[in-house]
């Protein structure tokens, strides 16, 4: 592999260490499923992540198909060195199914507004340049399919940052405003699960994947590093979640031909921030389910963390709608999270029970207040999440394991829970 990308691409793996065909033609207008994304009755098996990941690209065999082709050829030798690096980065990472379908023109309009983005602002332009290649470059966040996103969000986006003075900054920006702007709104009634931004916005629906690509997209859209995180299922309950990490960390290593030193790698790969489309108020690093994440077992492949990476790293992003596929790069933040959670938690003490509860009303998950009695315990209430809540955001309280059943009110609608030690029980309140 040519210099300077073999050296940029082991500084890719230190920074990510644990510590031609036409342009896709635009959806026809979809229908919504009558209903979608149930709770899934099994929990998913992930296999071993780190089997029979995607092979690595041949990329001799890459680069020399590249030079007979015109528009590759003149994007490789552009007289702007950093247009040629990123088409040297894309040629050699790109995967097999993009390599065959996506055009020159495709990639080259792709790599021009990436720049544009990184040369719009000081704090874009000095993001190092091997995570601008891993997560601000790519067209894709995950499986979904592909699209020319980039110019639009690029004018959505960037207007809102033009007098942001740092990433930060620029960051919470976006998080706070891509609802309003994008009109898309979390949804189970959504088309599929690994939309494109144009399929979420035409919909104005998404799930926690697609709302994650679309904050993801917007964040590289301005020069930010993002990329998706994710589980594949949670210890004690099951459903999965996806959501976004933001790169916000120092200056450094700024263009292609930058030194680079393991030290400035492992400064990288502690400044990922975790947050969501909807954020928490708190900001970044809290999260509903960051508990949940702080029970992630390492030992159980399924219920680890995991994020996304561009280049190989021989271990696969688990995607609950495509179990078998092993397109999409990923990283294990399993220890990560249980570091921003001060440290692995135990889902539940074993003398303890999570009951958690929903509440419906004519198939829709509705907000209601539930009055919790169990033999004695105080009394007390918890209040259920409605339709815009993901649907593993439920509410939830601990009780004694061993104290008697839980009884659980809504008005004149009463359901019992029998608690379980070390268990989570799930309750479901249907209401008139």
């Amino acid at each position: 592999m040519p210099h300077p990308l073999k050296a940029l691409l082991g500084a890719l793996a230190m920074a990510c260490a644990p510590l031609g065909a036409a342009t896709p033609a635009a959806y026809d207008q979809p229908v919504l499923p009558p209903a979608a994304c149930p709770v899934p009755a099994r929990r998913p098996d992930v296999g071993n992540p780190y089997a029979n990941p995607e092979p690595l690209i041949d990329g001799a065999a890459r680069m020399e198909t590249a030079k007979r082709n015109p528009g590759w050829k003149a994007l490789l030798a552009d007289a702007d060195a950093e247009v040629g690096a990123c088409a040297q980065f894309l040629l050699l990472t790109m995967p097999a199914a993009d390599w065959e379908k996506l055009s020159a023109d495709f990639i080259a309009t792709n790599i021009r507004e990436a720049l544009a983005a990184r040369r719009a602002h000081a704090w874009a332009a000095n993001v190092p340049w091997p995570l601008f290649l891993n997560d601000v470059l790519p067209y894709a966040c995950l499986d979904e399919p592909r699209e020319a996103w980039r110019a639009d969000f690029r004018r959505r986006f960037g207007a809102m940052v033009k007098d942001a003075k740092t990433r930060d900054e620029a960051a919470r920006i976006v998080n706070a405003r891509i609802q309003d702007e994008t009109g898309v709104k979390y949804s189970t009634k959504r088309r599929a699960p690994n939309q494109s931004p144009t399929d979420s916005m035409r919909q104005s629906v998404a799930s926690c994947s697609g709302l994650s690509i679309l904050l993801c997209d917007a964040f590289r859209a301005i020069g930010l590093p993002a990329r998706v995180a994710g589980v594949p299922t949670w210890t004690t309950i099951n459903g999965n979640h996806n959501w976004v990490e933001v790169w916000l960390g120092s200056d450094g290593a700024p263009r292609p031909d930058s030194p680079i030193t393991p030290p400035d790698a492992a400064d990288w790969a502690r400044a990922w921030r975790v947050t969501e489309y909807n954020p928490d108020a708190k900001g970044w690093d809290h999260a509903w389910f960051m508990d949940r994440a702080a029970a992630a077992d390492p030992a159980r492949p399924e219920t680890r963390i995991y994020a996304t990476s561009w280049h190989w790293t021989g271990l696969a992003f688990p995607m609950v709608w495509d179990l078998a596929s092993r397109q999409v790069h990923g990283l294990d933040r399993t220890a990560a999270y249980h570091g921003l959670a001060g440290g692995h938690r135990q889902a539940i003490a074993a003398d303890r029970c999570l009951i958690s509860v929903r509440a419906t009303r004519a198939g829709k998950r509705v907000a209601a207040t539930v009055s919790i009695v169990q033999p004695g315990q105080p009394d007390r209430t918890v209040v259920t999440r409605g339709e815009d809540k993901d649907l593993n955001d439920i509410a939830r309280f601990e009780v004694p394991a061993h104290e008697g059943r839980v009884e659980l009110r809504v008005g004149d609608v009463n359901a019992v829970a029998v608690p379980a030690g070390g268990k989570e029980v799930v309750v479901e309140l249907v209401l008139p």
